[in-house]
């Protein structure tokens, strides 16, 4: 593993009604590509510790639908599903999503990735733009960093064990 690679998680706010997650990761693009966008991954490192993915499904095509599961050990489920609007393997992937839980339903919002790979370091960048500066602000304070941050960790190791 390359120490030059820089693993920690920036979380910058280019516009209202937008925020961006980025982050370095020591493998080639259409590696990270991949894990972030086949089901034999995605359950590896998607979501939390403390919860279960009993569902992932993915039909990746532009107008594919997805839909993720998580299980909380007293069975409450948060729901993440989509539409997905890109597909350009391995540079970017971009999606409409939702997010629900008992009693909270959010308006959708898109989320763009992109790849860049230099020299066999790919630089992942998520842009999340929500309809409105509120529920940016809403996503954005959620504590999203700390569901974020040890997620990519185990995409780290994943990616790391695919080369």
């Amino acid at each position: 593993m390359d120490a030059r690679v820089d693993k920690t998680l920036r979380i910058t706010t280019p516009s209202d009604v937008e925020f961006a997650m980025t982050r370095q990761f020591d493998a080639p693009r259409h590696l990270v590509f991949d894990a972030m966008t086949k089901p034999e991954y995605l359950v590896r490192w998607l979501g939390c510790d403390a919860m279960a993915m009993p569902v992932c499904e993915v039909d990746l095509r532009v107008g594919g639908r997805y839909r993720y599961v998580f299980r909380s050990s007293d069975g409450i489920e948060h729901v993440l599903t989509g539409t997905f609007r890109e597909v350009a393997r391995p540079d970017r992937i971009a999606f409409g999503e939702t997010f629900s839980m008992p009693g909270f339903a959010s308006d959708e919002y898109l989320v763009t990735s992109t790849f860049v790979e230099e020299a066999g370091t790919t630089t992942l960048t998520t842009t999340i733009r929500h309809p409105t500066k509120e529920a940016r602000d809403g996503h954005l304070n959620s504590g999203i960093e700390k569901g974020v941050e040890p997620a990519y960790d185990r995409l780290a190791k994943i990616v790391a064990g695919m080369a």
